[in-house]
């Protein structure tokens, strides 16, 4: 789950990764060689807030020490945002050094942890022998599946074929779901983590198998000790602490219980002096519209099966785009009356949603809900 920027531009690593190719493909691996799992924690950037994983190969003898990272795209791919948005962007399996890979970690301040992979000789050597065939150009481009084809579940796949082991037998539930897991890779509070609830939909709130959560970095660490695939565990980068850019004020559900407050305060005061603040409204509904079409998009139009069936589209109503229109217009109290009753309706289910766990929103999201509720009844009540 970590960019290419954060290691060498892509067009650097294309040429590596060539080189690479050239060099490597044939190579044997020594018995003193190791292959082991990195762990990642999580970073301060939205791409890296819930960690990383990478193969490190290392060999004395042939003086390998080399990062295979599943994590890597190409920024010079053609419409690249347009294709990142609609989930048609293709990663890759790059390589890099170890230094590299290790002065980029260390200026970001993340833990780095090493698990060397209980391998026999045969097995390494089939890894390595996976991994540089899939490097080469025609096999290291894959299509990215948030939860079942990451750069954790990749390496997850890769090791359990080659060790033989039945993933049938992981398939166990604590009733985590998906989303759950998620959860426990970085704060509730923080604006990431929230956008990420928003945009995804009733799927991320599946149950999960013990095999299924190693698409989150951290868990698959503990996938393989359930396998006893882990021989060692060196912690290679300590976490240092860094201190947030956003007090506590500034984070999502405080913004959104001040926004709720100064709804009550405006409404209070359009009832007492019979008045109504049409552009506070308009703020209001024109943001929740662009949140609905961000998510219709996302479901409807983009290949990112997780962002699918999501009932925030009930708070954050389509209809508020057609409401700021009929504000503005002297004939249109009835119809202007009935959205507004539609969304209440909207609010009053989606409210009913969440209650019996259909699928989790963001805290922020109840005192948004209450804001909208709130001007929707005033305007039903003052035309």
């Amino acid at each position: 789950m970590q960019f290419t920027s954060k290691f060498i531009a892509a067009t650097l690593l294309s040429l590596q990764a060539l080189v690479y190719n050239v060099n490597l493909h044939a190579v044997n691996l020594s018995e003193s060689s190791e292959i082991s799992l990195l762990t990642c924690s999580s970073g301060d950037e939205l791409y890296s807030t819930f960690g990383h994983s990478a193969v490190l190969v290392h060999d004395d003898s042939l003086q390998l020490n080399l990062v295979f990272n599943y994590g890597t795209f190409d920024f010079d791919t053609p419409n690249f945002y347009l294709k990142f948005i609609n989930g048609d962007l293709n990663y890759m399996l790059s390589v890099t050094e170890y230094s590299r890979f290790q002065r980029s970690y260390a200026r970001e301040g993340r833990r780095v942890v090493k698990n060397v992979l209980r391998l026999e000789q045969n097995e390494k050597q089939a890894l390595w022998d996976f991994l540089t065939v899939n490097m080469l150009p025609e096999n290291r481009f894959y299509r990215y599946d948030f939860f079942f084809d990451n750069c954790a579940t990749r390496i997850r796949d890769v090791v359990f074929d080659i060790k033989n082991i039945d993933k049938n037998e992981f398939t166990s539930t604590n009733g985590s779901t998906f989303r759950d897991y998620l959860h426990t890779c970085a704060s509730l509070s923080t604006w990431s983590s929230q956008g990420v609830d928003l945009v995804l939909g009733i799927r991320s709130d599946y149950q999960a198998t013990n095999y299924d959560r190693a698409f989150v970095p951290a868990y698959l660490d503990s996938l393989f000790s359930e396998a006893d695939l882990i021989e060692k565990t060196t912690v290679l980068l300590p976490q240092k602490n860094v201190n947030s850019l956003f007090p506590f004020v500034y984070r999502p559900f405080s913004a959104a219980i001040w926004l709720l407050i100064i709804s009550v305060l405006i409404t209070l005061f359009e009832r007492r002096f019979d008045r109504h603040f049409k552009a506070f409204d308009v703020i209001v509904f024109l943001a929740a519209f662009i949140i609905s079409f961000l998510l219709w998009y996302l479901w409807l139009f983009t290949k990112h099966y997780v962002c699918g069936v999501n009932i925030n589209i009930l708070w954050a109503s389509i209809l508020y785009l057609p409401i700021v229109v009929m504000l503005f217009m002297k004939r249109a109290a009835k119809p202007l009356r009935i959205l507004c009753k539609l969304n209440c309706l909207f609010l009053v289910v989606f409210i009913l949603l969440s209650i019996f766990g259909v699928q989790y929103p963001p805290s922020m999201t109840y005192p948004i809900a209450a804001t909208l509720f709130l001007r929707n009844l005033l305007i039903i009540k003052s035309r």
